[in-house]
């Protein structure tokens, strides 16, 4: 089989050769590393009085933003295919820089949902880019930027177009692009708003709430179709519903909330005869059923830090959810032993990979995600992980 039968035979619950690696390497940080170059110290070029002007107006065309966010996940699939991964996800973002007095740079980024990212360099001088707060904490604040940021909702969608047809274009032969819209719509609901006034607002303004999230449902299917428009069969969304210890809100108020947007998102995808995998960070046990009830074809992180255990996952959910991931990354992927990565590949394929629907795969990714681990899974997985397993 190749990697596009591999993927697909495993999303139809069915036996392949061998189960399937997918790769979740998205940092320039790993991008750099796999692939030999050297990064380009954004932020070093900022602290420059001279630069920071120039590479600011730069970073804001959206060419160069094309040319540079474009090239990274080109890279990112480049680096994939040398690590011997089937598959590797693709995610489009579109951010500005703003002059920002509260960052240590006295600029970040803003992205076009009204959140403030926090840019920063590894000890190489790669770039890396953190949420840090919302800038829309007042009802009023929310309906002027969407005002004001029209066009750019727009320029997004068609950016997101092309950004997963020229990767598809150029990669898909040779590796499946996982194509992932991204942010979802629970994340972009209370993060430009901050946790602590979306949740008051959920109660002492609800028709505004609803107001934002059923605008935010009807953005995340322009940038899903978008996803869908590259002509793969499976496609990727997401929301971090849960932390470590469990989800964020209660199931029955996400259910309130949100179950209709899910629904309407996994009828969207299904409508086109494709699939959904949904992305959530956490420990999301109590919504796994919810999950299947929505539609969702497959889920992809089950983070092990956060108690999810794929063997319990498996017997919840049974064959009803394709799963993806549970590779644990805050020490395993960053210095985990070799002997430790085999014996947790053979872990993860035991648990989750009879009868197909298990593609292994780290349960996220990070700067310090080093890729000489990412190879040893690789390996190991097709040492491993051949059928019948």
């Amino acid at each position: 089989m190749d990697f596009k039968e591999r993927i697909l035979t495993t999303m139809n619950h069915e036996e392949p050769d061998r189960v399937p690696v997918m790769g979740l390497i998205m940092d320039p940080a790993t991008v750099n590393q796999i692939n030999g170059k050297k990064p380009v110290d954004f932020v070093g070029m900022l602290k420059k009085p001279i630069l920071k002007n120039i590479i600011g107006r730069l970073m804001n065309t959206n060419w160069f933003w094309r040319k540079i966010y474009n090239g990274n996940f080109s890279g990112s699939l480049e680096g994939a295919l040398k690590l011997g991964f089937d598959a590797n996800w693709v995610i489009y973002q579109l951010m500005k820089l703003y002059k920002e007095p509260e960052s240590k740079l006295g600029m970040a980024f803003h992205d076009i949902y009204g959140r403030v990212w926090e840019l920063d360099a590894d000890d190489n001088g790669n770039l890396m880019v953190n949420y840090s707060r919302g800038l829309l904490t007042t009802e009023e604040q929310w309906h002027d930027w969407g005002e004001k940021n029209a066009p750019l909702f727009e320029t997004s969608v068609k950016n997101a177009t092309r950004f997963y047809r020229e990767l598809t274009d150029q990669h898909g032969d040779r590796i499946y692009p996982f194509c992932y819209a991204a942010p979802g719509i629970f994340e972009n609901s209370w993060q430009p708003i901050g946790f602590v006034n979306f949740t008051k607002f959920i109660y002492e303004k609800p028709e505004f709430v609803k107001k934002v999230i059923d605008f935010q449902t009807d953005l995340f299917i322009k940038h899903l179709d978008a996803a869908l428009k590259a002509g793969l069969e499976v496609v990727v969304g997401g929301d971090d519903l849960g932390h470590k210890t469990g989800p964020l809100m209660r199931p029955e108020l996400v259910e309130q909330l949100y179950g209709e947007s899910y629904r309407r998102i996994a009828d969207y995808v299904h409508e086109r005869n494709k699939k959904l995998i949904w992305h959530s960070c956490g420990n999301i046990y109590q919504l796994l059923d919810k999950f299947i009830e929505w539609g969702f074809d497959g889920i992809i992180t089950m983070e092990p830090t956060a108690g999810m255990d794929l063997g319990k996952v498996r017997e919840q959910v049974g064959h009803k959810l394709v799963l993806i991931g549970n590779l644990d990354v805050s020490y395993l992927m960053v210095r985990g032993t070799q002997q430790e990565i085999e014996d947790a590949v053979k872990k993860a394929i035991k648990a989750a990979a009879k009868g197909g629907g298990y593609i292994l795969s780290t349960c996220h990714s990070h700067p310090y995600v080093d890729a000489t681990r990412l190879k040893w899974m690789v390996d190991a997985a097709i040492k491993y992980g051949k059928y019948p397993v």
